[in-house]
């Protein structure tokens, strides 16, 4: 085959004439026609005569406007003459009328042809995109009622990519996502990289269809704490790119459905502490029994003793005095009393060591002692260390010993009538143990009161001032003796009043 030349100015190369031309427009897959500058028409190729039903006689020389339809407004007609009439090309749409009577949509390319046969000619291309637009608008209906569905559920849902980026979500997590401060999407991610130490929601998921997580977003001032669940659905979908067209590949996206659970999560809280509340309370009370009974007997175990060496020597003294029956009898009425009480002594319930976070214990401590906290007018700040190994303890016995330093430091502030009233809890791990620091802002302890304040019965507070006296230090250190762990009070060093050291030896799990 012989070399074609291409000529510079983009006319029609010899080799191709006008025979050639009108068969390659006779044969065009879109519809082509020709009308003067009445929009009388002069050609018109097959395509244009499938498209609108008409023959090729009902065409040729008949106006372009047989097609028009009411549908199209009077002012679109307008435009397209006045631009086409000015040498310009137009490029729109139209509703024309096919000869059935059938309406359809025509996307038109109208451009002037000068010099045809000698006059002044436009040629238009158009298509029917009937189908098309019916698509689209389906799609878009689609999209709406889908929109609408998600909008309307109960829970926050998204469309993740691949790359965990968000290609769609509904207006609950959109709320979410204002009132936490982030996307929840990355909340997630945050979670998953502390958790597990995943990168992408795609480590997560692994070889999965479907995963649930739980995410908890700490309370950090102006936002409050809140719990969401996370359910995570694999979504298959076909790669649409060109480079796949003959070698289709599928993907996925992920299907991301959120549900909150704070009100559920503060509702359990608050049960757990208000039994944690009460089971302090009762821990309390029957340590104090306990004290009060123990102290009891051993306070009259020494009158009792003289009294029974006194009528043991008037028995060898004096075996006939008519005394003797009824100080025996007496005596043995109130051993039996005695007796009586050591078996009144309550009982603690019994608690099993286990795994216990003392951080976790401190806020337990911290939420039960609200309503102390608010009649003192005292507050209290927790330094306590980000990270903080477990120990082998009983849970509810360290809250009770807790909790009793801080009702002491309460008493303390109040006793001294400060004008600054905090506590301060902090919580620090060394390499062989766990320290627990409490200080308040009272007078603090004198060096001669630390050594007689864990004794039982022995108090610090005001006279007129009611309670369970003399017995929260003698808690304190029983509960320590539990746990192998050690207590030290000096002054304070960030406040004026005591500071109180809690030193538990670290486990080895």
């Amino acid at each position: 085959m012989g070399q074609v030349d291409v000529i510079a100015d983009g006319s029609i190369p010899s080799m191709f004439n006008a025979q050639a031309f009108e068969q390659i427009v006779a044969n065009a897959p879109v519809a082509i026609s020709i009308t003067d500058d009445t929009g009388k028409i002069l050609f018109v190729n097959q395509t244009f005569i499938e498209i609108t039903g008409y023959s090729l006689n009902e065409l040729i020389g008949h106006n372009a406007s047989l097609l028009s339809y009411k549908a199209t407004p009077q002012s679109v007609y307008e435009s397209l003459w006045s631009t086409i009439t000015a040498g310009k090309h137009w490029q729109g749409q139209l509703v024309n009328r096919k000869k059935n009577g059938e309406a359809y949509i025509a996307e038109i390319s109208i451009s002037r042809l000068d010099h045809f046969q000698g006059k002044t000619c436009y040629y238009a291309i158009h298509k029917d995109i009937s189908e098309r637009h019916q698509l689209i608008t389906h799609q878009k209906n689609q999209f709406a009622m889908f929109q609408s569905v998600l909008n309307a559920a109960p829970i926050a849902i998204a469309l993740i990519d691949e790359n965990d980026h968000l290609l769609f979500s509904n207006q609950k997590f959109t709320r979410i996502e204002q009132s936490i401060g982030q996307s929840p999407v990355t909340a997630l991610l945050n979670c998953l990289h502390s958790d597990y130490g995943h990168e992408s929601l795609n480590d997560f998921m692994g070889s999965h269809e479907q995963r649930s997580k739980s995410v908890y977003i700490p309370d950090q001032e102006p936002i409050r704490e809140r719990w969401f669940e996370y359910v995570l659905v694999k979504t298959p979908i076909s790669d649409a790119t060109v480079d796949t067209y003959f070698l289709p590949e599928d993907d996925h996206y992920m299907v991301i459905a959120i549900s909150e659970r704070t009100r559920e999560k503060l509702l359990v809280e608050e049960r757990r502490i208000n039994s944690v509340k009460l089971m302090a309370r009762d821990n309390k009370y029957v340590h104090a029994m306990q004290e009060a009974l123990m102290g009891t007997l051993h306070q009259l175990q020494g009158p009792f003793n003289m009294i029974e060496s006194a009528i043991n020597i008037l028995k060898r003294t004096n075996p006939s005095c008519p005394g003797l029956v009824a100080m025996d009898e007496a005596m043995a009425s109130a051993l039996e009393a005695m007796h009586d009480i050591q078996l009144a002594i309550p009982e603690r319930s019994s608690e099993a060591f286990q795994p216990v976070n003392l951080n976790q214990v401190i806020r337990d401590v911290t939420d039960i002692s609200t309503d102390e906290l608010l009649k003192s007018s005292t507050k209290i700040e927790l330094h306590l260390a980000t990270r903080l190994s477990t120990i082998s303890g009983m849970p509810h016995r360290l809250i009770l010993a807790i909790k009793q330093l801080i009702d002491n430091a309460i008493d303390a502030i109040q006793v001294a009538k400060s004008t600054e009233r905090l506590i301060l809890i902090t919580s620090e791990e060394s390499e062989e143990e766990i320290r627990i620091v409490v200080e308040d802002s009272g007078h603090g302890i004198t060096e001669k009161l630390r050594f007689v304040i864990f004794q039982p019965f022995f108090s610090t507070k005001p006279k007129h001032q009611s309670g369970c006296r003399g017995i929260g230090m003698s808690i304190v250190q029983q509960v320590l003796n539990e746990h192998s762990a050690t207590i030290t009070i000096d002054d304070g060093q960030s406040l004026s009043g005591a500071r109180v050291c809690l030193s538990f030896p670290l486990n080895q799990w």
